[in-house]
């Protein structure tokens, strides 16, 4: 199924604004810099239980997650695929996909009912664009959330190899 995100009325952009100062890409803008944004923001609303984005999808799209939870997944072999985190109201994906122009790394679904707003990739790239402090200000937010996502998956990556070594009963000390 194919839903197709909307334009923010004008009664819109001022929720939209105030749910975006709770995100972190957002949180050194000052407001004018938010509701200017918030303009050129669409709506999409999304049932529970349907998928976002496959694995491998093209994507284009920054979500911002308004109202709801996805569940981020990724195929591991076959049908087993493992949960990589669980997001919530005021969180983001697909900025990866936006950033290197390559297709989605992760599976997303809806766990609830979800409101995203998004914001294709040319429309985001043309507003920093317009403004180069604002331009800066996100970058160096989205560096410090890739920077944290980062780190947490380096810990699964040592929790998962010690456990399989722990498994294997070989003497790690």
């Amino acid at each position: 199924m194919k839903f197709t995100p909307r334009p923010l009325r004008k009664d819109q952009i001022k929720d939209c604004a105030r749910m975006l100062r709770r995100v972190t890409l957002f949180s050194a803008w000052s407001p004018d810099e938010i509701e200017e944004f918030a303009a050129h923001v669409e709506l999409l609303p999304f049932p529970a239980q349907e998928v976002v984005l496959w694995e491998g999808d093209a994507g284009d799209v920054l979500y911002i997650i308004a109202e709801g939870s996805v569940v981020v997944s990724r195929r591991l072999k076959g049908d087993v695929e493992t949960v990589i985190c669980r997001l919530h109201a005021g969180d983001f994906f697909g900025e990866l996909d936006v950033i290197d122009d390559q297709s989605a790394s992760a599976n997303v679904q809806t766990e609830t009912q979800c409101l995203f707003y998004t914001i294709d990739r040319h429309t985001l790239y043309r507003e920093l664009e317009a403004n180069p402090r604002v331009y800066s200000k996100f970058l160096l937010a989205l560096l410090k959330e890739v920077a944290k996502r980062l780190r947490t998956t380096n810990q699964r990556l040592i929790d998962a190899i010690l456990w399989g070594i722990d498994a294997t009963s070989l003497d790690t000390g």
